[in-house]
């Protein structure tokens, strides 16, 4: 058992380092380094307090994340019921994502125009979140365990701070690799410019938001909102997210909800017919994930309802170029309220 723990808990240690884990993140390789070093001793029967006491950290980690990883104003709830998945509670996003990330830039998973200032623009976004909202819990590790569907999801729900009850909100659809409260806390910054509700549901890991199941994702998303009194909306989505949205926004709608607008951020549907409702487009200069000739394109067909917006970024601009991006959105929002 040493010899498969101690590997493990090496690399877990390297990682945690370079990728500047959560104090969680710190307490679980500890407990894993211990648990490595009480196995490896020899006879381990007569040194198992070390054992003992790196399984006593593991388990005084995870009952702290359960009880105070609770967040300021983000809440991720298991809809349409409202309740609470726990176990999203036990692992901090930062760990996991940063780690992925590395993963993806060292293996050239991502080409390197889009990921130059990706990792460093990630960690501030989880710096900035941090320091508002403290331990939060993530539906990356519920949506890892395959629980999402239709008829039980989380959705990342973040209140404005000056309306008790909106009767405004955006919806913002995740892309691939799964829903993840630094993208919605972000999105919530620009969306508090017109007070309304933010909410991000989660359809699984790839983000295919065009298939059945997202697409009654979105039904029982806008049935919940409604239910809850909102009476107007605003669809968005992020990468594959903007890809679903381009899609679902000819084919879900509400009877109690008016559709105001579409944000599309560094990803559209390159045939999208063109939407009844003002657009505004968001796009990276130099992103090649999502070709930025397409966005253009897309732009241009639609016309006088669409507002195109573009940055000096890859497929990240929504990190890297967080203000520019934040502030843009903003404006087009509070706009399309004045209208």
């Amino acid at each position: 058992m040493g010899l498969l723990v101690a590997p493990v808990a090496l690399f877990l240690l390297v990682a945690a380092a370079v990728i500047g884990a959560s104090p969680s993140g710190w307490g679980y390789v500890v407990g894993l380094v211990l648990v490595a070093a009480g196995l490896l001793s020899r006879p381990w029967r007569r040194r198992r307090g070390l054992t003992r006491s790196g399984l006593g950290v593991v388990l005084c980690v995870v009952a702290g994340r359960l009880v105070f990883a609770d967040g300021t104003q983000v809440e991720t709830l298991r809809l349409p019921d409202g309740g609470h998945r726990w176990v999203n509670r036990i692992v901090a996003e930062r760990d996991g994502t940063m780690l992925a990330g590395y993963a993806l830039v060292l293996s050239g998973g991502v080409p390197r125009s889009d990921s130059r200032e990706f990792l460093s623009a990630l960690e501030s976004a989880f710096d900035r979140m941090d320091a508002a909202e403290g331990a939060l819990a993530t539906p990356a590790v519920a949506t890892y365990l395959g629980l999402q569907s239709p008829k039980s999801f989380d959705a990342l729900v973040i209140p404005p701070p000056d309306v008790a009850k909106p009767e405004t909100a955006f919806v913002f659809l995740h892309g691939y690799a799964g829903n993840f409260a630094v993208y919605c806390w972000q999105m919530s910054r620009a969306v508090r410019a017109i007070s309304a509700l933010t909410v991000c549901p989660s359809v699984g890991p790839v983000g295919d938001w065009w298939s059945p199941q997202g697409e009654r994702t979105l039904e029982e998303t806008f049935d919940w909102l409604a239910a809850r009194g909102v009476r107007r909306v605003y669809l968005g989505g992020l990468s594959n997210g903007g890809a679903g949205a381009s899609v679902l926004v000819h084919r879900v709608s509400h009877p109690r909800l008016e559709l105001r607008g579409l944000v599309l951020v560094s990803g559209a549907y390159s045939e999208m017919p063109a939407p009844s409702v003002p657009t505004l487009l968001v796009q990276g200069r130099h992103d090649s994930m999502m070709p930025t000739r397409s966005m253009r394109a897309i732009a241009e067909r639609m016309g006088r309802r669409a507002t195109y917006f573009e940055v000096d970024s890859g497929h990240f601009a929504f990190l890297d170029r967080h203000e520019e991006c934040e502030r843009a959105i903003a404006a087009w929002l509070r706009e399309r309220e004045r209208e």
